[in-house]
């Protein structure tokens, strides 16, 4: 399957938002909601930002289940404690993100919430800890905010690492984080029209184009045949078609009695700390 253009996809949606602020507006709009040309056009365009945030929003959501799903695995080795029965043997990313689609979603969102809380597990560095908990939290909004909302809040969040799209995990595909983060630093201060400026696929062009020619908002969309002939055009196509994942009704028992506590790899570490710690302390000269 061919993955879909994160940065492309986010530009996209601000784009949407842009033109959606500007029509609820009273600047930089002649928007005639009287007008039988403007009041079609104003709900072609409120299906198709409906249509692309709905997708947006489901693959977002598949996508955060999926690397939450894959952080958990380290449990066993990288963590204090560990769920008995998911995943304790050694498993890759990529084998979780094939296999784990048998579990109910939420209960993969609320083991990560308690397996990634740092006031009740200690994790190695790098590994799990509060950023992932903030993803597994994000994941938990989807059937609370709107389809914006939780777009909006999930394309600025990160893991320990780097940006949290970066993963992968058969559904997004990130090309340059950098230019990923500038983006996203540039949606924050810029005016809405830098944020229509940038090149839209077809179906979204061709809405822009509309709205020129009926002078509701003056914009200049980009070319047809050129956005064609662009990635851009193949980002927005294949998220319209984007088929949810079909989650299963498996349990994950993450409560007190499904997970296992002192993991051998922390013991371990603990007990070296301790004696490490017992040796500065019997090298230290005695206090007078």
């Amino acid at each position: 399957m061919d993955l879909l253009n994160i940065h492309l996809l986010a530009q996209e949606f601000y784009a949407l938002e842009a033109v959606s602020a500007l029509l609820s507006g009273t600047r930089d709009n002649n928007f005639e909601p009287m007008r039988h040309s403007h009041s079609r056009w104003r709900r072609d365009f409120d299906d198709f930002r409906n249509e692309y945030n709905r997708r947006f929003a489901s693959a977002i959501f598949d996508y955060t289940v999926l690397v939450v799903a894959a952080e958990l695995r380290h449990c066993k080795d990288k963590a204090s404690q560990y769920i008995n029965d998911y995943y304790t043997t050694y498993h890759s990313r990529d084998a979780v993100y094939e296999e784990c689609s048998i579990y109910r979603a939420y209960d993969l969102l609320n083991a990560g919430i308690r397996m990634f809380d740092a006031g009740r597990v200690d994790w190695k560095k790098a590994y799990g800890g509060e950023k992932w908990k903030q993803i597994a939290l994000a994941g938990l909004m989807r059937d609370k905010v709107t389809d914006c909302i939780f777009i909006d809040h999930c394309v600025d969040l990160s893991h320990n690492n780097s940006v949290y799209f970066d993963k992968g995990a058969g559904i997004f595909n990130l090309p340059n984080s950098a230019g990923y983060k500038s983006f996203l630093d540039l949606k924050q201060s810029c005016e809405p029209e830098t944020l229509i400026a940038v090149k839209c696929g077809v179906r979204f062009n061709k809405l822009l184009q509309r709205a020129n020619n009926l002078g509701v908002i003056a914009v200049q969309a980009a070319d047809d045949h050129f956005c064609n002939k662009t990635h851009i055009d193949n980002a927005e196509t294949l998220l319209l078609g984007y088929q949810p994942i079909e989650w299963g009704d498996k349990r994950l028992d993450c409560s007190d009695g499904g997970v296992i506590s002192e993991n051998s790899f922390f013991y371990k570490q603990r007990r070296e700390r301790c004696y490490n710690s017992d040796r500065e302390r019997d090298d230290m000269p005695n206090a007078a």
